[in-house]
Protein backbone atom coordinates (compact mmCIF):
# COMPACT_ATOMS: atom_id res chain seq x y z
CA UNK A 1 0.00 0.00 0.00
CA UNK A 2 1.17 3.41 -0.61
CA UNK A 3 1.38 5.83 2.29
CA UNK A 4 -0.50 8.46 2.30
CA UNK A 5 1.56 11.95 2.92
CA UNK A 6 0.46 14.54 5.09
CA UNK A 7 -0.26 17.15 2.24
CA UNK A 8 -3.04 17.72 0.70
CA UNK A 9 -3.40 18.06 -3.06
CA UNK A 10 -5.87 21.13 -4.14
CA UNK A 11 -7.69 20.67 -6.93
CA UNK A 12 -7.77 23.92 -9.30
CA UNK A 13 -11.90 25.55 -9.02
CA UNK A 14 -13.72 25.53 -12.26
CA UNK A 15 -13.50 29.08 -13.95
CA UNK A 16 -16.46 30.86 -13.62
CA UNK A 17 -19.10 30.64 -17.04
CA UNK A 18 -20.93 33.36 -18.16
CA UNK A 19 -24.52 32.90 -17.94
CA UNK A 20 -26.54 32.34 -20.61
CA UNK A 21 -30.22 34.38 -19.74
CA UNK A 22 -32.95 32.57 -19.82
CA UNK A 23 -36.41 34.43 -21.29
CA UNK A 24 -34.43 37.83 -22.26
CA UNK A 25 -36.49 38.70 -25.02
CA UNK A 26 -39.94 37.94 -22.83
CA UNK A 27 -38.48 39.60 -19.73
CA UNK A 28 -37.47 42.24 -22.12
CA UNK A 29 -41.07 42.49 -23.48
CA UNK A 30 -42.91 42.29 -20.35
CA UNK A 31 -40.60 45.27 -18.54
CA UNK A 32 -41.39 47.11 -22.03
CA UNK A 33 -45.35 46.51 -21.43
CA UNK A 34 -45.61 47.87 -17.86
CA UNK A 35 -43.61 51.03 -19.05
CA UNK A 36 -45.76 51.93 -21.60
CA UNK A 37 -48.77 51.52 -19.15
CA UNK A 38 -47.22 53.97 -16.74
CA UNK A 39 -45.58 56.35 -20.41
CA UNK A 40 -49.49 56.65 -21.21
CA UNK A 41 -50.52 57.38 -17.65
CA UNK A 42 -48.16 60.06 -17.47
CA UNK A 43 -49.70 63.30 -15.87
CA UNK A 44 -47.60 65.37 -18.48
CA UNK A 45 -48.38 62.88 -21.32
CA UNK A 46 -52.39 62.76 -20.61
CA UNK A 47 -51.83 67.02 -20.80
CA UNK A 48 -50.69 66.98 -24.10
CA UNK A 49 -53.16 64.16 -25.09
CA UNK A 50 -56.55 66.32 -23.79
CA UNK A 51 -54.72 69.36 -25.09
CA UNK A 52 -54.06 67.49 -28.69
CA UNK A 53 -57.86 65.99 -28.71
CA UNK A 54 -59.29 69.41 -27.64
CA UNK A 55 -57.45 71.56 -30.79
CA UNK A 56 -58.74 68.64 -32.83
CA UNK A 57 -62.46 68.03 -31.95
CA UNK A 58 -62.98 71.44 -30.82
CA UNK A 59 -66.15 72.54 -32.81
CA UNK A 60 -64.66 75.53 -35.19
CA UNK A 61 -66.96 78.28 -36.10
CA UNK A 62 -64.77 79.01 -39.31
CA UNK A 63 -66.76 78.63 -42.08
CA UNK A 64 -63.76 78.08 -44.14
CA UNK A 65 -63.07 74.43 -42.70
CA UNK A 66 -66.14 72.83 -44.23
CA UNK A 67 -63.48 72.97 -47.70
CA UNK A 68 -60.26 71.66 -46.88
CA UNK A 69 -57.32 70.70 -48.76
CA UNK A 70 -56.33 67.47 -48.13
CA UNK A 71 -52.49 68.32 -49.24
CA UNK A 72 -53.04 71.01 -46.54
CA UNK A 73 -54.36 69.00 -44.12
CA UNK A 74 -52.37 66.40 -43.44
CA UNK A 75 -49.37 68.76 -42.72
CA UNK A 76 -51.75 70.28 -40.02
CA UNK A 77 -51.86 67.03 -38.24
CA UNK A 78 -47.85 67.06 -37.36
CA UNK A 79 -47.79 70.17 -35.56
CA UNK A 80 -50.34 68.36 -32.35
CA UNK A 81 -48.35 65.23 -32.86
CA UNK A 82 -44.85 67.49 -32.22
CA UNK A 83 -46.78 68.47 -29.23
CA UNK A 84 -47.41 64.72 -27.88
CA UNK A 85 -43.59 63.41 -28.95
CA UNK A 86 -42.06 66.36 -26.44
CA UNK A 87 -44.36 65.51 -23.92
CA UNK A 88 -43.52 61.39 -24.17
CA UNK A 89 -39.66 62.66 -23.96
CA UNK A 90 -39.60 64.13 -21.16
CA UNK A 91 -41.82 61.48 -19.65
CA UNK A 92 -39.69 58.15 -20.20
CA UNK A 93 -36.69 60.27 -19.77
CA UNK A 94 -38.30 60.54 -16.47
CA UNK A 95 -38.55 57.08 -16.66
CA UNK A 96 -35.21 56.02 -17.58
CA UNK A 97 -33.71 58.30 -14.64
CA UNK A 98 -36.62 56.62 -11.97
CA UNK A 99 -33.66 53.55 -10.54
CA UNK A 100 -31.36 56.53 -10.36
CA UNK A 101 -33.65 58.73 -8.58
CA UNK A 102 -34.65 56.22 -6.30
CA UNK A 103 -31.50 54.96 -5.18
CA UNK A 104 -32.06 51.68 -6.64
CA UNK A 105 -29.39 51.59 -9.49
CA UNK A 106 -27.90 48.90 -7.44
CA UNK A 107 -30.04 46.47 -6.87
CA UNK A 108 -31.00 46.88 -10.72
CA UNK A 109 -27.02 45.58 -11.03
CA UNK A 110 -27.83 42.60 -9.61
CA UNK A 111 -30.84 41.36 -12.07
CA UNK A 112 -30.35 39.32 -14.74
CA UNK A 113 -31.75 41.70 -16.96
CA UNK A 114 -28.69 44.00 -18.30
CA UNK A 115 -28.60 47.78 -18.90
CA UNK A 116 -28.79 47.83 -22.31
CA UNK A 117 -31.67 45.26 -22.04
CA UNK A 118 -33.65 47.75 -19.88
CA UNK A 119 -32.85 50.31 -22.06
CA UNK A 120 -34.05 48.30 -25.22
CA UNK A 121 -37.29 47.83 -22.86
CA UNK A 122 -37.73 51.60 -22.46
CA UNK A 123 -37.49 52.27 -26.02
CA UNK A 124 -39.94 49.76 -26.71
CA UNK A 125 -42.24 51.18 -24.47
CA UNK A 126 -43.08 54.53 -26.51
CA UNK A 127 -44.44 52.51 -29.34
CA UNK A 128 -47.86 52.60 -28.10
CA UNK A 129 -47.85 56.33 -27.83
CA UNK A 130 -46.98 56.52 -31.14
CA UNK A 131 -49.76 54.49 -32.01
CA UNK A 132 -52.16 56.49 -30.38
CA UNK A 133 -50.63 59.53 -32.48
CA UNK A 134 -50.95 57.58 -35.62
CA UNK A 135 -54.87 56.97 -34.78
CA UNK A 136 -55.13 60.52 -33.99
CA UNK A 137 -53.79 61.45 -37.52
CA UNK A 138 -55.88 58.86 -38.86
CA UNK A 139 -58.67 60.06 -37.51
CA UNK A 140 -57.88 63.31 -38.11
CA UNK A 141 -57.59 63.23 -41.85
CA UNK A 142 -60.82 61.18 -42.21
CA UNK A 143 -63.08 63.55 -40.72
CA UNK A 144 -61.72 66.02 -43.15
CA UNK A 145 -62.12 64.06 -45.80
CA UNK A 146 -65.45 63.03 -45.72
CA UNK A 147 -66.48 66.56 -45.56
CA UNK A 148 -68.49 67.46 -48.82
CA UNK A 149 -66.42 70.03 -49.65
CA UNK A 150 -62.80 68.13 -49.27
CA UNK A 151 -60.80 68.77 -52.36
CA UNK A 152 -57.08 67.29 -52.98
CA UNK A 153 -55.33 64.60 -51.92
CA UNK A 154 -53.50 63.43 -49.06
CA UNK A 155 -49.83 62.09 -48.83
CA UNK A 156 -48.89 58.66 -47.13
CA UNK A 157 -45.40 60.10 -46.21
CA UNK A 158 -47.27 63.46 -44.49
CA UNK A 159 -49.23 61.61 -43.06
CA UNK A 160 -46.56 59.31 -41.45
CA UNK A 161 -44.33 61.87 -40.45
CA UNK A 162 -46.85 62.99 -37.63
CA UNK A 163 -45.68 59.93 -35.36
CA UNK A 164 -42.67 59.67 -36.43
CA UNK A 165 -42.46 63.21 -34.68
CA UNK A 166 -43.49 61.20 -31.42
CA UNK A 167 -41.04 58.34 -32.00
CA UNK A 168 -38.02 60.96 -32.15
CA UNK A 169 -38.36 62.71 -29.30
CA UNK A 170 -39.18 59.91 -27.51
CA UNK A 171 -35.53 58.10 -28.69
CA UNK A 172 -33.94 61.42 -27.46
CA UNK A 173 -35.45 61.00 -23.80
CA UNK A 174 -33.84 57.83 -23.15
CA UNK A 175 -30.76 58.96 -24.98
CA UNK A 176 -30.40 61.44 -22.11
CA UNK A 177 -30.99 59.27 -19.77
CA UNK A 178 -28.39 57.40 -20.33
CA UNK A 179 -26.18 60.72 -20.74
CA UNK A 180 -27.24 63.12 -18.12
CA UNK A 181 -28.23 61.58 -14.89
CA UNK A 182 -30.49 64.83 -14.24
CA UNK A 183 -34.20 65.25 -14.67
CA UNK A 184 -33.78 69.06 -15.89
CA UNK A 185 -31.83 67.33 -19.00
CA UNK A 186 -35.07 66.72 -21.17
CA UNK A 187 -37.07 69.81 -20.16
CA UNK A 188 -33.60 71.65 -21.16
CA UNK A 189 -33.87 69.92 -24.53
CA UNK A 190 -37.11 70.76 -24.87
CA UNK A 191 -36.84 74.38 -25.17
CA UNK A 192 -33.47 74.02 -27.47
CA UNK A 193 -35.28 72.02 -29.55
CA UNK A 194 -38.18 74.54 -30.11
CA UNK A 195 -35.63 76.96 -30.40
CA UNK A 196 -33.69 75.94 -32.69
CA UNK A 197 -36.72 74.57 -34.83
CA UNK A 198 -38.30 77.52 -35.00
CA UNK A 199 -35.69 80.13 -34.80
CA UNK A 200 -32.76 78.74 -37.35
CA UNK A 201 -33.76 75.21 -38.97
CA UNK A 202 -37.05 76.26 -40.05
CA UNK A 203 -36.05 79.43 -41.88
CA UNK A 204 -37.40 79.75 -45.65
CA UNK A 205 -34.07 81.54 -45.93
CA UNK A 206 -32.45 78.77 -44.92
CA UNK A 207 -30.24 76.16 -47.08
CA UNK A 208 -32.67 73.33 -48.36
CA UNK A 209 -30.41 70.80 -46.42
CA UNK A 210 -30.52 72.57 -43.34
CA UNK A 211 -33.96 73.02 -43.50
CA UNK A 212 -34.39 69.64 -44.17
CA UNK A 213 -32.55 68.35 -40.66
CA UNK A 214 -35.63 70.39 -38.96
CA UNK A 215 -38.33 67.55 -37.22
CA UNK A 216 -40.99 69.82 -39.05
CA UNK A 217 -40.69 71.06 -42.51
CA UNK A 218 -42.82 74.89 -42.28
CA UNK A 219 -43.19 76.06 -45.89
CA UNK A 220 -46.62 77.35 -45.41
CA UNK A 221 -47.99 79.60 -48.09
CA UNK A 222 -50.90 82.21 -48.10
CA UNK A 223 -52.85 80.00 -50.48
CA UNK A 224 -53.39 75.92 -50.86
CA UNK A 225 -51.55 74.90 -54.10
CA UNK A 226 -52.35 71.57 -56.11
CA UNK A 227 -50.95 68.49 -55.29
CA UNK A 228 -48.76 68.27 -58.29
CA UNK A 229 -46.57 71.70 -57.29
CA UNK A 230 -46.00 70.96 -53.66
CA UNK A 231 -42.16 69.51 -54.45
CA UNK A 232 -42.15 68.79 -50.68
CA UNK A 233 -39.83 65.69 -49.85
CA UNK A 234 -41.85 64.00 -47.93
CA UNK A 235 -41.23 60.84 -48.73
CA UNK A 236 -37.11 61.63 -47.58
CA UNK A 237 -37.91 63.60 -44.97
CA UNK A 238 -40.27 60.37 -43.02
CA UNK A 239 -37.29 58.66 -43.89
CA UNK A 240 -34.91 60.66 -42.19
CA UNK A 241 -36.99 61.38 -39.18
CA UNK A 242 -37.06 57.21 -38.79
CA UNK A 243 -33.54 56.56 -39.87
CA UNK A 244 -32.25 59.51 -37.16
CA UNK A 245 -34.56 57.88 -34.29
CA UNK A 246 -33.19 54.22 -34.97
CA UNK A 247 -29.87 56.45 -34.59
CA UNK A 248 -30.44 57.72 -31.50
CA UNK A 249 -32.44 54.59 -30.18
CA UNK A 250 -28.99 52.39 -31.02
CA UNK A 251 -27.13 55.25 -29.32
CA UNK A 252 -28.74 54.67 -26.25
CA UNK A 253 -28.37 51.41 -26.41
CA UNK A 254 -24.68 51.36 -27.13
CA UNK A 255 -24.05 53.53 -24.24
CA UNK A 256 -25.96 51.31 -22.03
CA UNK A 257 -23.45 48.33 -23.42
CA UNK A 258 -25.10 46.69 -26.03
CA UNK A 259 -22.55 46.30 -28.50
CA UNK A 260 -24.45 43.57 -30.12
CA UNK A 261 -23.51 43.13 -33.94
CA UNK A 262 -26.93 44.07 -34.62
CA UNK A 263 -26.85 47.27 -32.75
CA UNK A 264 -23.42 48.05 -34.49
CA UNK A 265 -24.91 47.38 -38.37
CA UNK A 266 -28.10 49.23 -37.08
CA UNK A 267 -26.01 52.10 -35.81
CA UNK A 268 -24.30 51.97 -39.11
CA UNK A 269 -26.97 52.12 -41.38
CA UNK A 270 -29.07 53.79 -39.46
CA UNK A 271 -26.52 57.15 -40.09
CA UNK A 272 -26.20 56.30 -44.05
CA UNK A 273 -29.78 56.49 -44.16
CA UNK A 274 -29.68 60.04 -41.95
CA UNK A 275 -27.25 61.34 -44.58
CA UNK A 276 -28.62 59.76 -47.63
CA UNK A 277 -31.78 61.47 -46.74
CA UNK A 278 -30.98 64.73 -45.64
CA UNK A 279 -28.78 65.20 -49.31
CA UNK A 280 -32.38 64.22 -51.19
CA UNK A 281 -34.02 66.62 -49.19
CA UNK A 282 -32.11 68.84 -49.93
CA UNK A 283 -32.28 68.66 -54.14
CA UNK A 284 -36.07 68.89 -54.34
CA UNK A 285 -38.39 70.36 -55.75
CA UNK A 286 -37.33 67.96 -58.75
CA UNK A 287 -37.05 69.47 -62.73
CA UNK A 288 -40.34 68.67 -63.10
CA UNK A 289 -42.29 69.90 -59.86
CA UNK A 290 -40.29 73.44 -61.11
CA UNK A 291 -41.72 72.89 -64.56
CA UNK A 292 -45.05 72.40 -63.66
CA UNK A 293 -44.94 75.27 -61.26
CA UNK A 294 -43.87 77.43 -64.57
CA UNK A 295 -47.20 76.02 -66.78
CA UNK A 296 -49.46 76.43 -63.64
CA UNK A 297 -48.42 79.87 -62.83
CA UNK A 298 -48.04 81.69 -66.48
CA UNK A 299 -50.60 79.27 -68.20
CA UNK A 300 -52.91 77.59 -66.45
CA UNK A 301 -55.08 77.06 -69.21
CA UNK A 302 -53.09 74.51 -70.27
CA UNK A 303 -53.35 72.17 -66.98
CA UNK A 304 -57.14 72.93 -66.31
CA UNK A 305 -60.57 71.79 -66.61
CA UNK A 306 -62.84 73.75 -68.06
CA UNK A 307 -67.10 73.53 -67.44
CA UNK A 308 -69.51 75.69 -69.37
CA UNK A 309 -72.53 76.79 -67.02
CA UNK A 310 -74.68 79.22 -69.22
CA UNK A 311 -72.81 82.34 -69.83
CA UNK A 312 -69.78 81.77 -67.44
CA UNK A 313 -67.14 78.73 -68.09
CA UNK A 314 -65.38 77.39 -65.10
CA UNK A 315 -61.77 76.71 -65.44
CA UNK A 316 -59.81 74.97 -62.50
CA UNK A 317 -57.56 72.83 -61.95
CA UNK A 318 -58.31 68.73 -61.66
CA UNK A 319 -58.46 68.49 -58.33
CA UNK A 320 -60.35 71.66 -57.41
CA UNK A 321 -63.03 70.87 -60.11
CA UNK A 322 -66.05 70.04 -57.23
CA UNK A 323 -65.71 73.47 -56.33
CA UNK A 324 -67.50 74.68 -59.71
CA UNK A 325 -70.74 73.65 -58.36
CA UNK A 326 -70.33 76.60 -55.56
CA UNK A 327 -68.61 79.16 -57.59
CA UNK A 328 -71.26 78.78 -60.29
CA UNK A 329 -74.09 79.42 -57.26
CA UNK A 330 -72.24 82.94 -56.13
CA UNK A 331 -71.65 84.32 -60.34
CA UNK A 332 -75.41 83.26 -61.21
CA UNK A 333 -76.40 85.37 -57.63
CA UNK A 334 -74.63 88.06 -58.60
CA UNK A 335 -75.72 87.59 -62.15
CA UNK A 336 -79.16 87.94 -61.18
CA UNK A 337 -78.85 90.99 -58.99
CA UNK A 338 -77.11 93.27 -62.74
CA UNK A 339 -78.98 94.62 -65.34
CA UNK A 340 -78.80 93.99 -68.71
CA UNK A 341 -76.68 92.87 -70.89
CA UNK A 342 -74.30 91.82 -67.83
CA UNK A 343 -77.23 88.86 -66.92
CA UNK A 344 -75.71 87.13 -70.23
CA UNK A 345 -72.34 88.37 -71.37
CA UNK A 346 -70.06 85.59 -71.50
CA UNK A 347 -67.26 85.79 -68.62
CA UNK A 348 -64.59 82.94 -67.94
CA UNK A 349 -63.56 81.96 -64.47
CA UNK A 350 -60.13 80.94 -64.06
CA UNK A 351 -58.19 79.35 -61.17
CA UNK A 352 -54.90 80.61 -60.72
CA UNK A 353 -52.03 80.25 -58.33
CA UNK A 354 -48.67 82.05 -57.86
CA UNK A 355 -46.27 78.73 -57.65
CA UNK A 356 -42.97 79.63 -58.88
CA UNK A 357 -41.83 79.94 -55.40
CA UNK A 358 -43.24 76.80 -53.89
CA UNK A 359 -45.38 76.28 -50.86
CA UNK A 360 -43.40 79.29 -48.50
CA UNK A 361 -43.69 81.48 -51.35
CA UNK A 362 -45.77 85.08 -51.35
CA UNK A 363 -45.99 86.05 -54.59
CA UNK A 364 -49.03 87.68 -55.61
CA UNK A 365 -51.61 86.44 -58.26
CA UNK A 366 -51.22 88.27 -61.81
CA UNK A 367 -54.68 89.75 -62.84
CA UNK A 368 -56.49 87.86 -65.39
CA UNK A 369 -56.72 88.23 -69.08
CA UNK A 370 -59.59 90.71 -70.32
CA UNK A 371 -62.67 88.93 -69.85
CA UNK A 372 -61.66 86.45 -67.49
CA UNK A 373 -62.22 86.96 -63.56
CA UNK A 374 -60.24 84.91 -60.79
CA UNK A 375 -60.53 82.18 -58.63
CA UNK A 376 -57.97 81.33 -55.98
CA UNK A 377 -57.76 78.12 -53.93
CA UNK A 378 -59.46 78.49 -51.31
CA UNK A 379 -63.22 78.39 -50.40
CA UNK A 380 -65.44 79.15 -47.79
CA UNK A 381 -66.02 82.30 -45.45
CA UNK A 382 -64.94 84.90 -46.21
CA UNK A 383 -63.22 83.78 -49.30
CA UNK A 384 -66.92 83.72 -50.60
CA UNK A 385 -67.31 87.57 -50.21
CA UNK A 386 -63.91 87.69 -51.88
CA UNK A 387 -64.76 85.60 -54.76
CA UNK A 388 -68.33 87.44 -55.24
CA UNK A 389 -66.09 90.42 -55.32
CA UNK A 390 -64.14 89.37 -57.96
CA UNK A 391 -67.39 88.45 -60.00
CA UNK A 392 -69.06 91.81 -58.99
CA UNK A 393 -65.75 93.66 -60.60
CA UNK A 394 -65.52 91.43 -64.11
CA UNK A 395 -69.49 92.57 -64.70
CA UNK A 396 -68.64 96.62 -63.66
CA UNK A 397 -64.90 97.22 -64.29
CA UNK A 398 -64.26 94.03 -66.76
CA UNK A 399 -60.62 94.00 -65.24
CA UNK A 400 -58.36 93.42 -62.47
CA UNK A 401 -55.93 95.99 -62.57
CA UNK A 402 -55.44 98.63 -59.36
CA UNK A 403 -55.98 101.89 -59.75
CA UNK A 404 -56.96 103.31 -56.32
CA UNK A 405 -60.14 103.35 -54.66
CA UNK A 406 -63.42 103.47 -56.42
CA UNK A 407 -64.44 106.53 -56.17
CA UNK A 408 -67.62 106.76 -57.79
CA UNK A 409 -70.62 104.46 -58.27
CA UNK A 410 -68.82 101.71 -59.65
CA UNK A 411 -67.46 100.93 -56.41
CA UNK A 412 -71.10 101.35 -54.42
CA UNK A 413 -72.45 99.13 -56.98
CA UNK A 414 -69.44 96.30 -57.00
CA UNK A 415 -69.35 96.10 -53.13
CA UNK A 416 -73.36 95.81 -53.04
CA UNK A 417 -73.42 93.30 -55.46
CA UNK A 418 -70.51 91.12 -53.54
CA UNK A 419 -72.28 91.53 -50.09
CA UNK A 420 -75.96 91.17 -51.20
CA UNK A 421 -74.63 87.88 -53.48
CA UNK A 422 -72.87 86.29 -50.39
CA UNK A 423 -74.24 84.52 -47.64
CA UNK A 424 -73.99 86.30 -44.62
CA UNK A 425 -72.19 88.82 -46.32
CA UNK A 426 -72.96 91.86 -44.16
CA UNK A 427 -71.89 90.21 -41.44
CA UNK A 428 -68.42 89.20 -43.13
CA UNK A 429 -68.20 92.75 -44.87
CA UNK A 430 -68.21 94.28 -40.92
CA UNK A 431 -65.41 91.69 -40.23
CA UNK A 432 -63.28 92.33 -43.22
CA UNK A 433 -62.94 95.78 -41.79
CA UNK A 434 -62.35 95.47 -38.54
CA UNK A 435 -60.06 92.21 -39.36
CA UNK A 436 -57.74 94.20 -41.64
CA UNK A 437 -58.53 97.55 -39.79
CA UNK A 438 -59.82 99.84 -42.95
CA UNK A 439 -63.49 99.26 -43.05
CA UNK A 440 -64.97 99.11 -46.61
CA UNK A 441 -62.39 97.08 -48.27
CA UNK A 442 -62.86 93.17 -49.76
CA UNK A 443 -59.64 91.66 -49.92
CA UNK A 444 -60.41 90.03 -53.46
CA UNK A 445 -58.42 88.30 -55.80
CA UNK A 446 -55.64 89.81 -57.04
CA UNK A 447 -56.46 93.54 -55.91
CA UNK A 448 -58.55 94.50 -53.42
CA UNK A 449 -61.92 96.26 -54.04
CA UNK A 450 -61.85 99.45 -51.77
CA UNK A 451 -64.27 102.39 -50.73
CA UNK A 452 -63.42 105.88 -49.43
CA UNK A 453 -65.56 106.58 -46.33
CA UNK A 454 -68.17 108.42 -48.68
CA UNK A 455 -68.99 105.56 -50.68
CA UNK A 456 -69.27 102.90 -47.85
CA UNK A 457 -72.05 104.94 -46.28
CA UNK A 458 -73.96 105.30 -49.04
CA UNK A 459 -73.09 100.98 -49.57
CA UNK A 460 -73.90 100.72 -45.44
CA UNK A 461 -77.51 103.34 -46.05
CA UNK A 462 -78.36 100.71 -48.57
CA UNK A 463 -78.21 97.51 -46.32
CA UNK A 464 -80.79 99.66 -44.27
CA UNK A 465 -82.99 99.51 -47.08
CA UNK A 466 -85.67 96.75 -47.98
CA UNK A 467 -83.32 94.35 -50.39
CA UNK A 468 -86.09 94.11 -52.88
CA UNK A 469 -86.63 97.64 -53.48
CA UNK A 470 -83.07 97.89 -53.91
CA UNK A 471 -82.58 95.15 -56.43
CA UNK A 472 -85.50 96.86 -58.27
CA UNK A 473 -83.48 100.17 -58.71
CA UNK A 474 -80.11 98.47 -59.20
CA UNK A 475 -81.59 96.72 -62.33
CA UNK A 476 -83.70 99.50 -63.60
CA UNK A 477 -80.50 102.06 -63.50
CA UNK A 478 -77.79 99.69 -64.21
CA UNK A 479 -76.53 101.07 -67.02
CA UNK A 480 -75.66 104.57 -65.65
CA UNK A 481 -74.56 103.15 -61.95
CA UNK A 482 -72.00 101.27 -64.69
CA UNK A 483 -70.93 103.46 -66.35
CA UNK A 484 -67.33 105.10 -65.46
CA UNK A 485 -68.69 109.12 -65.26
CA UNK A 486 -71.55 108.15 -62.52
CA UNK A 487 -70.45 110.31 -59.71
CA UNK A 488 -71.39 108.95 -56.02
CA UNK A 489 -74.25 111.81 -55.70
CA UNK A 490 -76.22 110.61 -58.59
CA UNK A 491 -75.64 107.17 -57.44
CA UNK A 492 -77.10 107.40 -54.32
CA UNK A 493 -80.06 109.51 -56.12
CA UNK A 494 -80.83 106.44 -58.30
CA UNK A 495 -80.35 104.34 -55.46
CA UNK A 496 -83.00 106.52 -53.03
CA UNK A 497 -80.80 107.11 -49.90
CA UNK A 498 -78.05 110.22 -49.80
CA UNK A 499 -74.21 110.81 -50.04
CA UNK A 500 -72.72 112.53 -47.58
CA UNK A 501 -70.21 115.31 -48.06
CA UNK A 502 -66.47 114.62 -49.44
CA UNK A 503 -64.30 115.05 -46.22
CA UNK A 504 -60.84 115.90 -46.24
CA UNK A 505 -59.90 111.95 -45.70
CA UNK A 506 -61.83 111.22 -48.91
CA UNK A 507 -59.95 113.57 -50.87
CA UNK A 508 -55.92 112.19 -49.65
CA UNK A 509 -57.60 108.87 -51.63
CA UNK A 510 -56.10 107.90 -54.84
CA UNK A 511 -59.17 107.31 -56.90
CA UNK A 512 -59.30 104.38 -59.77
Amino acid sequence: MTAMTGTQVATPKPKPRPVRVQGGRRAVLALARVEARRLLLHPLVLVALVAYLTLVLWPSSESEDAYPVLQDIDRETQTGQLLLGLAVMVAVNLAVLRSHRRGTDAYLGVLVLPPWRRTVAHLLSVLPAVLVGALIVVGQFTAAALKPGAVGHGSVSELATGPLLVLLPAAVGVLLGRVARSAFVAPLAVVAFLAVTMVFVADSQSAAWLRGMAPVLFDEGARPMPSELLGRPAAWHALYLLALAALVAAGAVLLSGGRTRAVRATTLGALGAVVTAVVLQGMAPSDAVREAREVATRDPAAVQSCERRGATTYCAFPEFTPWIDEWARVTDKVRSLAGDPETTRALTVRQKVAALDGPSGNTEISPAAPGELTATTAWGGERELEFAASVARGLVVGHERYGGAHCDARGVLMVWLAVRATRDGQAMFDRTGDNFNSPGVIQAPVTAIALRGRELAVVQKLFAEPQGEVDRRVEASWAELSASGTTTDRAATLLGVTAPAETADDREYQCA
